[in-house]
């Protein structure tokens, strides 16, 4: 028994692997208000791991003003749980596989950063820096609201 033609090009095509091609297609068939918003929610990040890893934004880390290690830990521990969402939901956008449910698991998650961020911040700044508190639930904000809409445009898609 001889294989057909397509069982031979089945077999002698690329294996689907990851690749900026796939992302690119991925977006071009979502609206223009979700590529948008995706490509500022990564220029965001990648300006954020800019700053981290020159440490421009050391003084403006709650660790940087509270003096705390504890803090600094948990903004270890909060950018390793970003960075994770962020490379699930490229991987999600890529293959155009659950890519609803990773954003709103990462909306989410960035509530649950502004909620006990805040509530950290209040605890351990000291009592005039409403300035820092009001700047960081602010870029929080921003962020949740770039994850909604994401998400809403993705539902729209799906619909």
């Amino acid at each position: 028994m001889r294989p057909s033609d397509e069982e031979i090009n089945a077999l002698l095509a690329e294996p689907y692997t990851f690749s900026f091609q796939s992302v690119r297609a991925s977006l071009n068939k979502r609206s223009t208000l979700f590529k948008y918003t995706w490509i500022t929610l990564m220029a965001i990040t990648t300006l954020y791991l800019m700053g981290w890893f020159t440490g421009l934004i050391r003084p403006f880390m709650a660790a940087g003003a509270s003096g705390l290690e504890a803090d600094y830990q948990l903004h270890q521990i909060r950018f390793l749980l970003a960075f994770i969402m962020l490379a699930v939901g490229t991987v999600a956008l890529n293959y155009d596989y659950w890519m609803r449910e990773t954003l709103i698991v990462s909306a989410w998650v960035q509530f649950y950063f502004l909620v006990t961020g805040i509530a950290r911040y209040a605890r351990t700044m000291p009592d005039d820096s409403y300035q820092l508190l009001a700047a960081y639930a602010g870029n929080l904000v921003f962020i949740l609201f770039l994850l909604l809409i994401l998400i809403v445009e993705e539902h729209r898609l799906k619909q």
